[in-house]
C-alpha cells in the first residue's frame, strides 16, 4: 500500500503559522517537497514529517507564513549571515558558504534544518548494501 502524502489541512493542523495561507500555495509547496521525499524513507511518519518539514521550509523562504523567518524572507532580510546597525553592516551568505553546506539553503530556516536533520536519518551518505 502507498504512503499518502499530507494535504494542506493536515499540513496547517501540523503548522498553524501557515493558516493564513491559501490552500493552492499549500498545496504548490507540498508537490514540490514530495519531489525530494518518497516512500524509500524509514516510515510512513518520517514520509509525512519530511514533506511537511520541507514544505514549511518552501513556503517560509517564499514569505508565507506568521513568524520572524518568514516575515525576513518577505522583506528580503533572511539571507543575511551578518548584520550591525552602527556604521550598518550587512553580509549575505555567498556561494562559497553554500558550498560549504552542501549547495543548500535549508539552513535558512528552522524548518529546513529539521528537514536535513529527518533526511539524514533517511538518505544516509553510504548504503550498505
Amino acid at each position: 500500500m502507498a504512503w499518502t502524502a499530507p494535504t494542506p489541512t493536515q499540513f496547517k493542523a501540523r503548522f498553524p503559522a501557515f493558516a493564513a495561507v491559501d490552500d493552492a500555495v499549500i498545496q504548490t509547496a507540498l508537490d514540490e517537497a514530495r519531489m525530494q521525499v518518497d516512500e524509500t524513507w524509514v516510515s510512513e511518519t518520517d514520509f509525512k514529517n519530511g514533506i511537511n518539514l520541507l514544505a514549511a521550509h518552501i513556503l517560509t523562504l517564499d514569505g508565507h507564513g506568521a513568524g520572524a523567518e518568514a516575515e525576513m524572507a518577505a522583506s528580503g532580510t533572511l539571507g543575511f549571515k551578518v548584520m550591525r546597525s552602527g556604521n550598518l553592516t550587512l553580509e549575505r551568505f555567498s556561494a562559497s558558504d553554500a558550498a560549504s553546506e552542501g549547495g543548500e539553503m535549508l539552513n535558512l530556516t528552522t524548518y529546513g534544518k529539521r528537514f536535513k536533520s529527518l533526511r539524514k536519518v533517511n538518505i544516509p551518505a553510504v548504503k550498505v548494501v
